[in-house]
């Protein structure tokens, strides 16, 4: 089968007849250019949702089918449209040679990273956006190998689809749930159900309660009873009961919640949907817990899920440094648990702890423990690292903590929230601090003296408390790089004096949810050796967990002399001034901060340009755009120049050319006297 030479919608329409007769291609979804779904009557259809099998983007002629695939992502991550309809089991493209397909479920977390710009044109294949989800759609298109030839592959394609498109559900009339749907019925579900639960929800997510645990319940339950009494809020009936727990008497009680409408949407909305899902998704949905937490608590508590490929890569670190037999010689203690996850993987029970700062963790945990997970349930207890005194902790654990010789054996095995004070709109003016990250917790209060600027970070919060409280031991912990080279944490690192023994560096966005392009490290610690970090050769590796090299990390000493300083040093004061240059911050991350206009008004971070500092100016401008900021260099500082450049006039020349070019020039003659104009009014045949 070959489809040359034909317009794009008798594209669509001879594929769909050649290969998808069985089923319903008649659904428009928003811009998706392609649908197909299973066959039902008119009247099942105006009462339930029954979802998608493929959506798909085509193409007349031939094209780049990966490519297309991204620009289907960002088509549906644009409009959300996972949010108004079921998702389908497969993404893909296709254009008049072949097709592609992928799993939805192998990509859905995309959608679910916030700090991404999902009004990009999803045409523009030259975005960061682009390039991002790119590199992942490749990874997994040649893993699963799920692409075909129209022409020599018809036969294998039929029986793909022969196979693979069926949804087991023709004849019901309820929607299926499984891991690739499940957290699009709960966006549905805080429509039509959660504002009927009578529950403050305000003082509910003060309280450590979130809906999510209420949704958890319907979800896992048959005839509204829950299935799983160890849920944080069990569904019973026509209520909810949670914070389950012994009286003084010794009997269990438990708080009540009814619905406000006598559970009139609760029922409607549950008629539409089969409850529960097939029992071999349970592990995973109460593992993924995370997804339901709101977003401002996950970054304050660290309810973020490790993913798998960097929890088993962090353990083989582990096994480098501490040797084969670590997990038997040694004593584990995982403090930001969430739901255990990190855990995964290790196999003496008897020497793990685990212990999270909310109690549904806890009970996910447990419940993880009665369908396999390698823990003991009375080592997996609730404990808020920041605020509680160690006389909380089991005694065992207790007396591990209170031993020299035994402290010397425990590792200390996390991946914190990455939380801070202030985030990028607060710091560029546009927001507040975030409530809950600092000054309410005792550890801030005890340490933030001593450690200065590090404190408005939570995971430094953990760190300090551990070198200072609990020394001796090991510590291997995933967060970003800056308190071994932000000169921010000069002073954290005046004092925390720990040998780092090994580092491996990958992509924040691998995590769920982390924001931004920048590294993320795992880190071994040895606190027992007292050192000044200078420097580190870490390890690389790409989002698939393929090594790709090694990067120098160093430690911005006091002797670090940053770019701006240099160029601050040649402030002139406003007279003939020919524009003003605003310098940023010195790392860079904060590249978009580097332009040239007429007028700054942030004079604190802004040079007025002279013909005095003007090659300075233009060197400095050259050098911070000419290299591309990347996740990996996110954190990499500017320093002072040598001598060299004052008489190398070629360099001088380049540079000047480079600034009167660039995007971040934004001269123009609207605001004022253009100085930056590079060509005669007879070259250009200017008009004025």
């Amino acid at each position: 089968m070959h489809y040359s030479n034909i317009r794009e919608e008798e594209l669509k329409n001879k594929v769909a007849e050649d290969y998808f007769g069985a089923f319903d291609r008649t659904k428009i979804i928003g811009n998706i250019d392609f649908c197909v779904s299973m066959k039902s009557d008119r009247n099942q259809e105006l009462l339930f949702d029954k979802g998608s099998l493929l959506w798909a983007e085509a193409k007349k002629g031939k094209s780049d089918i990966i490519k297309s695939l991204v620009q289907l992502i960002l088509t549906i991550g644009k409009a959300r449209t996972f949010d108004k309809h079921l998702p389908p089991a497969f993404l893909g493209a296709f254009d008049a040679e072949r097709i592609a397909f992928i799993p939805y479920n192998k990509i859905h977390d995309i959608f679910y990273v916030t700090d991404f710009n999902w009004n990009v044109a999803p045409s523009n294949y030259n975005t960061k956006e682009f390039i991002l989800i790119h590199d992942k759609v490749k990874s997994e298109i040649e893993k699963s190998s799920l692409h075909y030839d129209f022409a020599d592959d018809s036969k294998e394609l039929k029986d793909f689809i022969k196979n693979n498109f069926n949804d087991g559900n023709i004849n019901t009339s309820k929607v299926q749930i499984d891991k690739n749907n499940f957290v699009v019925i709960y966006n549905k579900w805080l429509n039509k159900v959660k504002p009927t639960i009578s529950v403050n929800w305000e003082v509910a997510k003060k309280n450590g309660i979130i809906d999510g645990d209420f949704y958890l319940a319907d979800l896992l339950s048959n005839e509204n009873n829950s299935l799983k009494d160890n849920l944080f809020v069990v569904l019973k009936a026509n209520e909810y009961q949670f914070n389950r727990h012994k009286d003084i008497y010794g009997a269990f009680s438990s708080s009540t919640v009814q619905f406000n409408d006598k559970q009139k949407n609760h029922n409607e909305f549950w008629s539409k949907y089969e409850r529960p899902p097939k029992e071999e998704y349970w592990d995973y949905i109460i593992e993924r817990r995370d997804l339901l937490v709101p977003q401002d608590v996950r970054e304050r508590k660290g309810s973020f899920f490790t993913p798998q490929i960097w929890v088993e890569l962090s353990q083989k670190y582990l096994t480098d440094v501490l040797g084969e037999d670590w997990q038997d010689e040694h004593y584990i203690w995982d403090c930001t648990a969430g739901t255990g996850n990190l855990l995964t993987g290790l196999t003496n029970k008897y020497n793990i702890w685990a212990s999270t700062l909310d109690k549904q963790d806890v009970e996910v945990m447990k419940d993880r423990i009665k369908n396999g997970a390698n823990l003991l349930e009375d080592h997996v207890f609730q404990f808020d690292f920041l605020n509680d005194e160690f006389e909380k902790l089991p005694k065992p654990l207790y007396e591990i903590i209170n031993n020299p010789e035994k402290r010397k054996k425990l590792v200390i095995y996390i991946n914190p929230p990455y939380a801070e004070a202030g985030d990028s709109k607060q710091r560029t003016g546009t927001g507040k601090n975030k409530e809950g990250t600092t000054i309410e917790n005792k550890i801030y209060l005890k340490y933030s003296d001593l450690i200065g600027k590090a404190s408005n970070e939570l995971f430094t919060q953990f760190l300090i408390r551990i070198y200072k409280e609990i020394p001796g031991c090991n510590i291997g912990n995933f967060s970003t790089i800056k308190n071994i080279q932000s000169p921010n944490f000069q002073v954290f690192r005046s004092v925390f004096k720990a040998k780092l023994n090994k580092l491996f560096l990958v992509q924040a966005n691998t995590f769920d949810n982390v924001k931004g392009l920048f590294p993320i490290g795992f880190f071994i610690w040895d606190t027992k050796i007292n050192v000044n970090f200078d420097e580190i050769l870490a390890d690389v590796y790409n989002r698939n967990g393929v090594i790709e090299g090694q990067k120098l990390v160093l430690n911005y000493n006091d002797n670090f002399k940053s770019m701006v300083k240099w160029l601050s040093s040649l402030r002139d004061n406003k007279s003939n001034h020919i524009g003003m240059m605003n310098m940023g911050r010195n790392d860079f991350q904060n590249q978009n901060l580097v332009y040239i206009k007429h007028d700054i008004n942030d004079v604190g971070h802004s040079i007025f340009l002279t013909l005095e500092n003007i090659k300075e100016t233009f060197i400095f401008f050259t050098v911070r755009h000419c290299i591309e900021a990347t996740w990996l260099n996110d954190r990499d500082q500017f320093l002072f120049p040598n001598d060299g450049w004052m008489e190398d006039k070629e360099f001088q020349n380049d540079c000047l050319a480079f600034t009167l070019f660039h995007g971040q020039n934004k001269i123009t003659s609207k605001e004022g006297t253009n100085h930056w104009i590079p060509f005669t009014e007879q070259e250009v045949n200017s008009r004025e």
